[in-house]
């Protein structure tokens, strides 16, 4: 974390708490969209920060690369200071919670937030589980619960989800994309999904519909991993990162399908996907062949 426009010498350790618990490789960490200062992190729980990993004057004297007199980044180190405030949200998200739970294990592949709600957060797992929040934000860590919302619909995949990204108008509609192929669970095919959730309300049971956007014919997504997908709230325009460039369906269009979204990208795997609806940029970053920009309609 660096407290000062990324200077090189400025940068602190904050990870200590998160060596608590297996992680991936690259693991999900996201700014909140609504909170300056609170971070969320996916390990097997969710874990969270206030404030950017800790208080700035502690981080600075003590976890600095350059500086810092704490373990983890001193060889000789003059205090025993932990680097990073992470705390779990709530009860772990790939245990199993009876003898008879299903996608068990696995980590926290995905974290998401949206600025127009200020307490619901989605989270996936590597083994297909999706989660719901509606109490993130709450000040008490033991306190946030989630739902369970996989298990509501029988055609969500048992796949590892890439990626969440959450409808700015409607914090319980989401669109989800998913890793692997169908063959692998043939009787829950799909890649890209639109998946909507509604909570129980008095006696009426929570349920949730993961509607398939992966459309037919010429504008059929493939049986391909689906890397990343966000969507153009401009336009309604959905784009995804596969193994072979970006994609575009239009305002949920399956009946035209999915097309190239534009010309001069490399055949390359896109590994992700970051939208800025208002500056009208799609951002794709490829696995070795660099940075794009594409300026959207």
């Amino acid at each position: 974390m660096s407290f000062r426009d990324g200077i090189p010498s400025s940068w602190n350790f904050i990870g200590d708490p998160l060596f608590a618990e297996s992680a991936l490789f690259y693991f999900p960490i996201v700014a909140d969209p609504v909170v300056s200062g609170t971070l969320f992190s996916g390990l097997n729980h969710v874990w969270r920060t206030l404030d950017d990993g800790g208080p700035q004057a502690y981080l600075e004297q003590h976890c600095n690369e350059f500086t810092g007199d704490g373990p983890d980044v001193n060889p000789n180190p003059t205090s025993n200071a932990v680097c990073g405030d992470w705390v779990p949200l709530g009860a772990s998200l790939t245990a199993a919670v009876s003898a008879t739970d299903t996608r068990v294990g696995g980590n926290v592949g995905w974290v998401a937030r949206t600025p127009s709600d200020t307490s619901t957060l989605w989270a996936s797992t590597t083994t297909g589980r999706v989660f719901v929040s509606h109490n993130a934000d709450n000040a008490d860590p033991n306190a946030v619960s989630f739902t369970r919302i996989d298990g509501l619909d029988a055609t969500s995949p048992n796949r590892s989800i890439s990626s969440i990204y959450v409808d700015p108008a409607n914090a319980n509609h989401a669109w989800i994309s998913y890793l692997s192929y169908n063959a692998i669970t043939p009787t829950t095919p799909g890649h890209v999904f639109s998946v909507t959730y509604t909570p129980a309300s008095g006696t009426t049971p929570a349920s949730a519909t993961w509607t398939p956007l992966d459309g037919s014919g010429a504008g059929f997504i493939g049986d391909q991993p689906v890397n990343g997908v966000v969507f153009d709230k401009n336009t309604g325009d959905l784009y995804t990162a596969t193994d072979f460039g970006v994609l575009r369906l239009a305002a949920d269009d399956t009946a035209s399908g999915w097309v190239m979204a534009a010309d001069n990208l490399p055949v390359v795997t896109v590994a992700g996907l970051t939208i800025n609806p208002g500056s009208r940029q799609l951002l794709a970053a490829t696995h070795g062949r660099g940075a794009y920009q594409l300026t959207l309609p």
